[in-house]
């Protein structure tokens, strides 16, 4: 199966239908099949099969209509982050060798300067056409494309988010993009819905969220940016029955006095991931929504989601086992998990070692890195750079990343256990935790926090609550208080930028 035809199936059957729309604009689901035909021929005349170009843009219809023309034509999207600088594009863009870029007008100035390589097609906002693509782009014919495409041909390349390193462009296939679509799809049983694309579409998660909602059937609403006041009123307004959303998306909502006037009981179902949300945020949200929720965990090496805390879990948390909160679920149909010591034996059960992943949803390498495929891709099994264990039950949970992992003393410390205790503290907004140098035990770890307005937090307010529920060799030696923490686009803490400073000059960020 090809990505496109999880389109072309809805679209045989409800063709005048609303499929997108982004307040301004709709279109039905012939209505995009016929665009994303347009898209697909001219970047088959543009480009040979499997060749990459990059697309830059905000969250927008034209990003959802380059996905599945690129689908048609064999040809691999290579998304950008808005946010980055533009040197950062330039080397995503030249490491893909990438000779033709779909952007918007906000970026093409700066993109064209970086990559001058580039051949750059812009999608204008003044244009009148339904879809603002280049005048090149829209004169091409509506007809199907004479172009075979296997299922193992590549999808999409995502570069990993660089939080750990020099971004990878992790490559997907249709087959397995496809794959991990149904199988959200069997988890979560979003059918027919009203849903809301918040997500940014550059993240893997979101790409990957278009093609669940898709094979549901679903209808969709485009939001070019999150913004907490917009995307509370469209819940309401629009009656809005499943969206995605980032922890740090919600812990924002839930903090904004507007929920008490606003109706969300169309709301079914609210899916999270991209980051561990604390479970004081969790709770809130649960009684301020009064929907389901389910999380997903997975990474851009696994197309996106690897495990889900389904509905039920939740429920069962808010019952008899409140601890399931702090799980990333079970493993979704037709996927496996180990957990592996630094030998690469079976951890025991409640044992924190690596996670690995095995699926048919996995990515089939890193573009252009064959020894960093083969090291990833152990044996078949995805290792993911994460810590974590599996209780009796089969449940997941993540300890952290291993490499933002603590060794103090010879004593391993998982810095999210520390920011679940700051985050039941009143009054604190955001947090987090990371290791610094220590000359007496090597590492000690350090708890930057974000107070809320008007609270009245002291570091000796901070150190109390800590040793009243931490081992403690596990107590932050030291609080910061800062106005904000350093995120991505998709909610991560950037822990890598907070622990340069204090490794600066050092030979290694380890102790």
């Amino acid at each position: 199966m090809r990505v496109h035809e999880l389109l072309d199936h809805w679209a045989d059957r409800f063709p005048d239908e609303i499929y997108v729309s982004d307040g301004d604009r709709s279109l039905t689901w012939n209505e995009m099949r016929e665009w994303t035909h347009r898209v697909g021929n001219w970047l088959a005349d543009a480009l040979q099969p499997g060749d990459r170009f990059c697309m830059l843009d905000r969250n927008s219809l034209e990003m959802i209509a380059l996905y599945f023309g690129a689908s048609r034509a064999g040809v691999v999207p290579v998304p950008l982050n808005f946010r980055l600088a533009p040197l950062e594009w330039k080397y995503i863009a030249e490491d893909a060798r990438c000779t033709l870029a779909v952007v918007h007008e906000d970026y093409a100035e700066a993109l064209t300067a970086v990559v001058p390589g580039v051949t750059a097609s812009v999608i204008r906002d003044d244009r009148n056409s339904p879809l603002r693509f280049a005048d090149d782009v829209v004169a091409y014919p509506a007809d199907r494309i004479d172009r075979d495409v296997p299922a193992e041909a590549i999808y999409h390349q995502m570069y990993t988010s660089g939080t750990t390193g020099k971004p990878r462009g992790a490559m997907v296939t249709h087959r397995s993009a496809c794959a991990n679509a149904f199988q959200i799809q069997l988890a979560l049983d979003a059918n027919r819905k009203r849903t809301l694309c918040v997500m940014p579409l550059f993240h893997a998660g979101a790409a990957l969220q278009i093609l669940a909602y898709t094979t549901g059937g679903c209808s969709i609403r485009v939001v070019r940016d999150f913004d907490r006041v917009s995307v509370l009123s469209a819940m309401s307004e629009l009656r809005i029955q499943l969206l995605t959303l980032a922890p740090a998306m919600i812990q924002d909502m839930v903090g904004d006095p507007l929920t008490a006037e606003l109706d969300f009981t169309g709301l079914d179902l609210m899916v999270y991931g991209s980051a561990p949300m604390a479970v004081e945020v969790l709770r809130k949200a649960m009684s301020i929504f009064g929907c389901d929720f389910a999380q997903a965990y997975g990474m851009t090496e696994s197309c996106a989601v690897s495990t889900i805390l389904a509905p039920e879990d939740h429920h069962r948390a808010l019952g008899a086992d409140p601890g399931i909160l702090m799980s990333a679920g079970r493993p979704v149909i037709g996927t496996a998990l180990r957990v592996v010591e630094r030998d690469g034996r079976d951890a025991p059960v409640g044992s924190v070692g690596e996670v690995l992943v095995r699926g048919p949803q996995l990515m089939s390498g890193y573009w252009a890195l064959e020894d960093a495929t083969r090291a990833a891709l152990d044996g078949g099994w995805l290792r993911t750079g994460d810590a974590g264990y599996l209780d009796a039950d089969g449940f997941l949970y993540i300890s952290d990343r291993v490499k933002d992992m603590i060794i103090s003393g010879g004593e391993n410390i998982y810095p999210r256990e520390i920011e679940e205790v700051l985050f039941a503290m009143e009054g604190v907004a955001d947090v987090a935790v990371i290791g610094v140098p220590s000359e007496r035990w090597g590492e000690s770890p350090i708890a930057i926090m974000v107070p809320r307005p008007g609270a009245d937090l002291t570091e000796q307010h901070v150190l109390d609550h800590c040793r009243a529920n931490l081992a403690r060799f596990k107590c932050p030696a030291e609080v910061i208080f800062v106005d904000s923490l350093p995120r991505s686009a998709v909610g991560k803490v950037l822990k890598r930028d907070l622990r340069a400073p204090y490794w600066q000059g050092l030979a290694r960020a380890i102790n």
